[in-house]
């Protein structure tokens, strides 16, 4: 029994009264999980939208992960199960995908003692969405329900918020040393990511960006390059020159001038009388 999405939207109850959604068919096994979809004798138009394709622990019971529209199974190998979709007549490949990660730095050299920003993606190479965000695994159904069968990208109450996977970022000296830089989480919308870091010592490091995958998605990595200067060097105030008169000073010796220039002026024109 699978729990229903919300009251009344199944006509089927468990003992606890809560609404729930049927299995009437056949189940898959592999690797100790169970492949499992709701269904049941006559099923009604419109098709219950809870319904979907489970993945069940078998040791425990516990839901791995469930996707919308109850596929029916088909073959299963090196770790991909194929299943048909009878609602919108699509044959789907669930399996875990390949990702690609991008790490860039300043192209020009930077000061020691100066922060930097490291920044780059970590997308997925699915076939069926190559270039979209690499998402956690609890955010893997949403994004697939969203991008694959038309599904609210936050859910459909819409309360999903989407996230992203963490990267491990480490800077490698020209001498060999490490440093690592840590470890940042991507954008779940856009796959983005950012990390400023403040180097010490000059020389030029190249910058490695790791993903190291999970049950949704293969490891990989990429890696730039950037140059460490010296430190700026502290410069002093520049003093203003200091004039050789003041303001006032100027003023007096304008206003003496004047009057020397008044009282000769004065004395020549008697003298021409």
């Amino acid at each position: 029994q699978a729990p229903a999405l919300a009251a009344y939207e199944s006509p089927y109850i468990n003992s606890d009264d809560e609404g729930v959604y049927p299995f009437n068919g056949g189940a898959i096994i592999a690797d100790g999980k169970m492949y499992v979809y709701n269904t049941e004798h006559t099923a009604s138009w419109p098709r219950t939208r809870g319904w979907g394709l489970h993945c069940i622990d078998i040791f425990t019971g516990d839901l791995v992960w469930k996707i919308a529209n109850p596929m029916s199974f088909g073959g299963i190998a090196d770790g991909y199960l194929t299943a048909a979709n009878g609602w919108d007549g699509y044959q789907y490949v669930f399996g875990k995908g390949q990702s690609e990660p991008t790490v860039t730095a300043p192209d020009v050299a930077v000061p020691a003692g100066t922060a930097m920003t490291i920044k780059g993606t970590v997308l997925d190479l699915s076939p069926a969405q190559a270039g979209t965000p690499c998402v956690s695994a609890g955010s893997m159904s949403t994004q697939m329900e969203y991008l694959h069968l038309q599904r609210p990208i936050g859910g459909i109450w819409g309360d999903q918020v989407i996230t992203g996977v963490p990267v491990s970022l480490t800077a490698v000296g020209d001498d060999g040393t490490y440093v690592d830089l840590g470890t940042v989480v991507t954008n779940g919308y856009y796959g983005t990511f950012a990390l400023s870091w403040t180097p010490e010592n000059e020389g030029t490091y190249e910058i490695i960006a790791s993903f190291e995958g999970d049950e949704s998605y293969g490891s990989s990595a990429a890696a730039t390059a950037v140059t460490v200067g010296p430190a700026a060097t502290a410069t002093g105030t520049i003093e203003p020159e200091q004039a050789l008169f003041s303001t006032e000073f100027a003023i007096a010796l304008a206003v003496i001038a004047i009057v020397a220039i008044g009282a000769v002026a004065y004395v020549v024109l008697r003298r021409r009388k």
